[in-house]
């Protein structure tokens, strides 16, 4: 599998390149338009682009195969990058992927944005003429899309692998850092924002399924239902290596691992650099618990304390690393479980 993104890289620089001859010809696009099916991904995305409606068939195809391409990228990705089992190749990955690749072509769009006058102004509703050449309007609207595209592309996997990157990048940063342009006043590009609403006593209220009322309360053990004296044998090991407290009983152990609600969190004697690796072991590296879709670390502090009964901040994994001295008996005690 490979990190490369060809067909957004084949939209700037190569032969899907908007404003070149054989592009020119808004008709020819109909029928490809019509042919492009939408595509369809399981993965929970953190950001979503607000853009201007395709006005040709040009830019309606352009826009379908830009955003089908970002959403089979940010999958392809991800999973590219998940399936590696060593800190030294997920570092590589990133780096490669967001440092080498997504900020350089960022760079580059946004000097041909300047090069090639393809200036938001163009195709502003309350902005543009009719005076304005229709075919630059198309083409800076593709380029300008695939710009969101690619700085969605860098956040998705930057927020999914945050706890690997020492330097997160915020929206801003990218019209600062890399694309030299002023930030615009109206936001292109979101983070999705996940709003509960608290029925009151007026509302109607529909029945919900049970099962999907909280997705993730904890973690769910694949055998949970087959092999549960092994999650036994995980709360000894962990005891014996002074990883949870003493105290720590099985029942409330396996609490942890069957995705139920969690009222007595585990006390996590240990570091939060051992918690983090244990955590990465169990989730990301043998993948013995369900995929929590990147909410692991959520789920974490839901189910450990530390030693003083205070819950851990999520963000402060972000900055942790493997444990070098206390590794072995970390890895030691998750073998239990496989």
């Amino acid at each position: 599998m490979s990190n490369q993104t060809k067909i957004l890289d084949d939209i700037l620089y190569q032969g899907l390149r908007p404003w070149s001859e054989k592009n020119s010809v808004d008709e020819k696009f109909a029928p490809k338009f019509r042919a492009l099916k939408e595509a369809s991904t399981d993965y929970q995305f953190r950001y979503e682009i607000k853009f201007e409606r395709p006005f040709d068939n040009k830019t309606k195809y352009y826009s379908k195969l830009i955003l089908n391409t970002l959403k089979t990228d940010v999958e392809r990705l991800y999973n590219l990058i998940s399936e590696d089992d060593t800190e030294n190749l997920i570092r590589y990955w990133l780096d490669d992927t967001l440092n080498k690749r997504l900020k350089t072509r960022l760079k580059d769009i946004g000097k041909l944005i300047k090069e090639k006058d393809f200036d938001l102004t163009y195709i502003d509703p309350k902005k543009a003429s009719i005076e304005f050449d229709q075919a630059h309007k198309a083409n800076t609207y593709i380029i300008q899309l695939l710009k969101l595209a690619y700085m969605q592309l860098y956040l998705e996997i930057q927020d999914a692998f945050s706890t690997w990157i020492d330097d997160n990048l915020v929206i801003e940063d990218f019209y600062t850092q890399l694309l030299h342009e002023p930030i615009p006043q109206k936001p292109l590009l979101t983070e999705i924002q996940i709003i509960e609403v608290e029925a009151t006593e007026k509302q109607v209220k529909k029945p919900e399924p049970k099962p999907k009322d909280i997705p993730f309360n904890s973690f769910t053990y694949k055998q949970l239902n087959t092999a549960q004296e092994k999650i036994s044998d995980l709360c000894s090991s962990l005891k014996f290596n002074n990883l949870i407290s003493q105290d720590t009983t099985v029942p409330n152990l396996k609490r942890v691992f069957s995705n139920a609600e969690i009222k007595n969190p585990i006390v996590w004697t240990g570091t939060i650099s051992e918690l983090f690796y244990f955590i990465k072991l169990i989730h990301n590296d043998l993948q013995l618990v369900e995929n929590l879709k990147q909410k692991q670390w959520e789920v974490t502090c839901l189910c450990f304390v530390d030693e003083t009964g205070k819950p851990f901040e999520r963000t402060k994994f972000r900055s942790q690393k493997k444990p070098k001295l206390t590794a072995h008996k970390i890895e030691k005690s998750v073998s239990n479980l496989k």
